[in-house]
C-alpha cells in the first residue's frame, strides 16, 4: 500500500512540475482594411492541452460608443458562445471604479503589475501599415507621422514586456489611391510557474480581500446593460 501511495505521489508531482514547467503562449492578430477590423487572439496552455481562441470579427463606433461582436471557442469545456457587447461610458466609468478599488486594496499594486509584466516575453512583434489619402504630399506626410507612431509603440511595449526578438514592420506609402490598411501581429509567453507566483505576490499585498474580489470581477466581465446580444 505505501509503495502504491509513493508512486501516486511521484507522478502528481511530476505532473505538478511539468504544469508549473510549460509555457502559456498568446498569439495576437489585428487587421484593418478600409472600414472592416478583426481582432484574433488564441491562447495555449499546459503544453497544448489547453486552447482557447477568442475573435472579433467586426468592431464599429456607433456615437460614443464601441460594439463588438465576440466569438469565443475551446477552453477545457470546449464549448463556443457568441455575444455582443457595447463599449461605452458606462463601461469606462465602471473599469475605472474597478481600478481605484484594486488601488486601495492593493499594496503597491503599480509595482506588482510592472514586474508581472516584465514577466511576459515578446518572442514576434510585427506591425506593417499602408496608407494613401489621393494626394502624394499628403501621403508623405502621413506616412512620416505613422512611422513614429509605429515607434512610440513599439518602445512601450518594450517597456512593458520583455522582448526576445526583434520588433519588424514597416509603412507603405501608396501614392496611386486613398488606402489605409493595418496589421499587427504579436506573439507573447510567460511561465504558467511565473504566473502562479506573480498571482501569490498579488494574495500577499491584498488587504481587502473581499473588495478586491469585487473589483476584478467589475474588471474583467462586461455588465448585463454592456451585452447586447
Amino acid at each position: 500500500m505505501a509503495f502504491w501511495l509513493w508512486i501516486a505521489s511521484a507522478v502528481a508531482a511530476a505532473v505538478i512540475a511539468g504544469a508549473l514547467l510549460s509555457q502559456i503562449r498568446i498569439r495576437v492578430r489585428y487587421s484593418r482594411s478600409g472600414r472592416l477590423d478583426q481582432l484574433v487572439i488564441v491562447i495555449r496552455a499546459l503544453h497544448g492541452l489547453f486552447r482557447y481562441q477568442v475573435v472579433l470579427p467586426s468592431i464599429a463606433v456607433r456615437g460614443w460608443s464601441i460594439v463588438y461582436r465576440e466569438k469565443a471557442k475551446g477552453g477545457f469545456t470546449g464549448k463556443s458562445k457568441q455575444d455582443e457587447i457595447k463599449f461605452g461610458y458606462r463601461s469606462a466609468l465602471r473599469m475605472a471604479r474597478a481600478y481605484r478599488s484594486i488601488m486601495v486594496s492593493t499594496n503597491h499594486f503599480r509595482s506588482w503589475a510592472k514586474r508581472s509584466l516584465k514577466k511576459v516575453e515578446c518572442t514576434r512583434w510585427r506591425l506593417d501599415v499602408r496608407v494613401g489619402t489621393g494626394d502624394a504630399a499628403t501621403t508623405a506626410v502621413a506616412a512620416g507621422l505613422l512611422w513614429g507612431a509605429s515607434g512610440c509603440a513599439t518602445g512601450i511595449a518594450s517597456n512593458l514586456f520583455s522582448f526576445r526578438a526583434s520588433a519588424r514592420g514597416e509603412v507603405e506609402p501608396n501614392y496611386t489611391e486613398p488606402e489605409f490598411t493595418l496589421v499587427w501581429e504579436a506573439d507573447f509567453r510567460i511561465r504558467f510557474g511565473a504566473l502562479v507566483w506573480s498571482m501569490l505576490k498579488l494574495g500577499t499585498r491584498t488587504i481587502r480581500i473581499g473588495k478586491a474580489v469585487r473589483a476584478w470581477r467589475a474588471w474583467l466581465s462586461p455588465s448585463p446593460n454592456e451585452s447586447l446580444g
